[in-house]
């Protein structure tokens, strides 16, 4: 019985974090569905999306919540225990890996806006000005990415819609602020040495400011799709 308790301590926290988190989307996607200029005009439509949000809040809190009780309650479990501190390490190390944990460390800060201040989201998307700069940070050191606060993951999107980008649903607008944690001389020499976007992008009338912080902290993602059609194959 002893050697069933890790897995089945792993057992139920994927299952109550599962919940939470499908409670959480379902909750985000009810709210995004709602359309401010269908209910133009509608103080009852303005009323909803703002009780809503508030629910949406209220929901993300007691997520929160129920984290820090699940934690706690693993914390003591495993007191004692090698092998449950094994596989709780274990667990934290794959989400972080996944970018479900907060991060924090040395790396570079890019800004990204127009020479007059205007709306370069479409310049951007058409010549995938983001796409390759995460990128090539990815590939010259970048551990972890974030542009405008937003996770970039390994199932993030970056696309435009209407006069804006979106990164995993989310609206993003100019100045575009790109952050990597990673080697700070390895993006030195890639910024130097190892790239041209730079000046495509101010051929293009983009200007960019770049530089290298001590401490940087990149956030977990706030929503990413469910999976639906995968599954471990273990044959």
């Amino acid at each position: 019985m002893k050697n069933k308790q890790p897995q089945i301590l792993m057992l139920l926290f994927f299952m109550i974090s599962g919940i939470l988190l499908g409670l959480n989307m379902d909750a985000n996607q009810h709210l995004e569905a709602q359309d401010p200029l269908a209910i133009s005009g509608n103080t009852e439509g303005f009323q909803e999306i703002k009780d809503l949000k508030k629910v949406n809040d209220d929901m993300k809190q007691r997520i929160e919540l129920l984290r820090e009780e699940i934690q706690t309650v693993e914390m003591e479990r495993s007191e004692g225990n090698l092998a449950i501190q094994k596989l709780m390490g274990e667990i934290a190390e794959y989400q972080m890996l996944a970018g479900h944990q907060e991060v924090k460390g040395p790396g570079i800060e890019i800004t990204l806006e127009g020479m007059f201040e205007e709306n370069i989201a479409e310049l951007v998307e058409r010549k995938k000005y983001l796409v390759t700069l995460a990128n090539e940070l990815r590939t010259h050191g970048g551990e972890v990415i974030s542009i405008n606060e937003r996770r970039i993951t390994a199932r993030s999107e970056i696309t435009l819609a209407g006069n804006h980008i979106q990164i995993n649903g989310y609206p993003i607008a100019p100045p575009y602020v790109i952050k990597a944690i990673g080697n700070q001389n390895e993006f030195q020499r890639y910024v130097q040495h190892r790239t041209f976007i730079f000046d495509l992008m101010h051929g293009d009338g983009i200007v960019s400011k770049i530089e290298y912080k001590d401490e940087l902290i990149i956030g977990k993602p706030a929503r990413e799709k469910s999976v639906q059609f995968i599954e471990a194959n273990i044959n």
